[in-house]
């Protein structure tokens, strides 16, 4: 299903163009958009050849807390509402955050992994790797699916926190861990890792990413194209492409 993108020109107005002849904003983004973005922000160059855009990548609550403690952010584009909310509460944020992309959870080992095919079977596994679920937007959505299941108490002893949701990949592709639960778009990035299954709709929190400028930004027609360029339902191809759900 489609999503219902919210008029940007609420926030900036219509059709933003660049504040000055040759702009360069700097994009805050969460670990498990990598890929796609470097495809979106290839068109939107190519598009608006005045704008420059630099990326930054790491964990969604990371980032948040570095744009509160001054990092240089012009856009943040977020794994989950609650940060970009942590930023409006403290009147960082221009405007209403945008959803732009869904996700979904699933589960994966190495090709000789036993086979699980359950959250419950998750139990037979020595060690599941999952964002650090005390705060990493995928590793809250991993929680919140295993006490959905009834099995988080079982399972925590055994839960290895990563740094995000690709460190859960790594782990795995290591050795470091037999399984890890990360996002359905990231399924396709480990060569040699498998999916076991799919964490049922019936468990699986709503993983929304949202995208929204920082008030501080020095370029503000600038970082408001940007963000009419990845609301736009122009977009949505390439995050389906890369496994996310619109």
């Amino acid at each position: 299903m489609r999503l219902f993108l919210v008029a940007v020109f609420l926030a900036f107005g219509c059709n933003p163009a660049p504040d000055s002849p040759n702009a360069s904003i700097t994009v805050f983004a969460a670990a498990s958009l990598t890929d796609a973005l470097h495809e979106v922000v290839g068109r939107f160059e190519l598009q608006q050849p005045a704008i420059t855009v630099h990326t930054h990548i790491g964990p969604t609550s990371l980032l948040a807390r570095q744009i509160q403690q001054g990092a240089p952010a012009d856009i943040f584009m977020a794994a989950s509402p609650d940060w970009i909310n942590y930023l409006q509460q403290r009147n960082l944020t221009i405007g209403s955050e945008i959803t732009f992309a869904r996700n979904k959870l699933v589960v994966l080992g190495s090709l000789t992994t036993s086979p699980i095919t359950n959250l419950s079977e998750l139990s037979t596994a020595r060690r599941l790797a999952v964002a650090d679920p005390s705060h990493v937007p995928a590793g809250v959505y991993g929680k919140q699916a295993l006490q959905c299941a009834g099995v988080w108490d079982t399972i925590e002893s055994m839960v290895i926190p990563t740094l995000d949701v690709r460190a859960a990949l790594t782990a795995v592709v290591s050795g470091a861990a037999d399984v890890a639960m990360v996002y359905g778009s990231d399924a396709a990035l480990a060569p040699g890792l498998n999916v076991l299954f799919q964490v049922p709709d019936s468990c699986t929190p709503e993983i929304n990413y949202v995208i929204s400028a920082i008030r501080k930004t020095n370029h503000p027609e600038a970082a408001a194209a940007f963000v009419a360029f990845v609301t736009d339902s122009l977009q949505l191809d390439v995050w389906e492409r890369f496994g996310f759900d619109s």
